[in-house]
């Protein structure tokens, strides 16, 4: 993967097994701090609908190259990353801004909102997820909510503002204490959610009413 200086950050950073390594968001790839030529890029990760995942080596501090059946050899850690475009979105909305033009079309912004852990979220039907109103990229899913105790939420790293990884928390599974970071938070059952978007859906239907009319007026 080539250097580019077209976006210069400022960069999220990871710590891999002692090696510093920065998300960038516009080359959409990990990139070490002190040496730019060394590059993990995402098709050097097994990439799933939340998360990535790395197999690293810190021998060469690069992906693994070796097979994953049988014993792995103590120098390779996996890793967990939410997606890098959720951690650097202004690098992501900077080279998407370059190669597609417009896409900020595909995330609305007239959507209910429902505030999770202090932050803003759009409810985002069309994605059944939450989506952080300030970060497109950031998104929880619908399906990460449940019950607790009578209660409808979910719990979330306020670290980055994100469902945390079942290996470090599982839900179903709660430790005595939770990490300071990690909260429950409340958000809407299905009722109310299901009120927000009727509303929603009334008033885009009663603006495209208006539309109409204002449109044969002009004709007329």
């Amino acid at each position: 993967m080539e250097n580019s200086n077209v976006y210069e950050g400022p960069f999220p950073v990871v710590e891999l097994e002692g090696t510093s390594f920065y998300v960038n968001g516009y080359l959409m790839a990990l990139v070490q701090v002190d040496n730019a030529e060394n590059q993990i890029g995402l098709f050097d990760m097994f990439c799933l609908e939340d998360h990535y995942e790395l197999w690293y080596d810190r021998k060469t501090k690069q992906v693994y190259d070796g097979s994953l059946v049988g014993e792995i050899p103590e120098q390779v850690k996996l890793f967990w990353f939410y997606p890098f475009d959720a951690l650097d979105p202004a690098g992501r909305n900077k080279r998407l801004d370059e190669i597609r033009p417009g896409w900020r079309q595909d995330f609305p912004t007239d959507l209910p909102v429902i505030r999770i852990a202090g932050k803003d979220f759009f409810v985002d039907e069309r994605r059944n997820a939450f989506r952080d109103t300030e970060n497109c990229w950031n998104r929880i899913s619908f399906a990460d909510v449940f019950k607790r105790d009578g209660k409808t939420g979910i719990y979330i790293d306020t670290q980055v503002t994100q469902v945390p990884f079942l290996h470090e928390l599982n839900p179903y599974d709660l430790p005595d204490k939770l990490p300071e970071h990690i909260v429950f938070a409340e958000v809407p059952d299905g009722h109310h959610l299901a009120f927000l978007l009727n509303e929603h859906h009334l008033r885009q239907q009663e603006q495209a009413g208006t539309d109409n009319r204002d449109q044969r007026r002009i004709v007329r």
